[in-house]
């Protein structure tokens, strides 16, 4: 029987249509897919109501169908922006509607740095903070994207930053692999 390819998700941080993290997680899916891999991109952090902890009783579908792509994953992948020194509000938002479900405990998460060099330190460490909150078992990758490495589109490109989405998607399925195999030996 053929193997399914795992599921892995992934979530852009910013909500700009012409996102630098968005396109990037557009071209990771691009690339993983002629690797056989399936990178779902999810974007539900635009249409989520503002995190309520009285709604955490009945939550809003939009929530419950985060909540579920989440926990349907073998693993995500994210690639958030830094805004005003941190998390954009809509981003954490998100992350904050997961915490009552456990929807990212123990999930492999691969967070994607696309800022250029010596930027985005700041959402890193917000980020560290907020991951470790939800138990999630967290690799980080630094790959900038410069303007040269898109098309007129807004794409990207480049076959260096093409190259190395592969590998890193390549490597948080390996990880996916290794925690599923390690959860149903339990």
């Amino acid at each position: 029987m053929p193997q399914v390819p795992q599921r892995i998700l992934a979530i852009s941080g910013s909500l700009r249509r012409s996102s630098i993290n968005s396109a990037v997680l557009r071209a990771a899916a691009s690339a993983a897919a002629r690797d056989g891999a399936m990178v779902v991109i999810d974007d539900s952090v635009r249409g989520l109501p503002h995190f309520d902890p009285d709604l955490e009783i009945e939550p809003p579908e939009p929530v419950l169908r985060f909540r579920a792509a989440c926990e349907e994953a073998a693993g995500v992948l994210l690639a958030v922006p830094e805004y005003t020194f941190g998390i954009p509000g809509s981003f954490k938002n998100a992350l904050d509607w997961t915490v009552g479900s456990g929807s990212l405990y123990r999930k492999p998460i691969t967070l994607l740095d696309v800022a250029a060099q010596g930027r985005g330190a700041r959402v890193r460490e917000a980020l560290d903070l907020v991951l470790r909150a939800h138990g999630a078992d967290v690799a980080r990758y630094s790959l900038p994207v410069a303007r040269n490495d898109r098309d007129a589109a807004g794409e990207v490109d480049s076959p260096r930053v093409i190259n190395e989405l592969r590998a890193v998607v390549a490597e948080l399925a390996k990880r996916s692999s290794a925690a599923h195999e390690s959860s149903t030996d339990r």
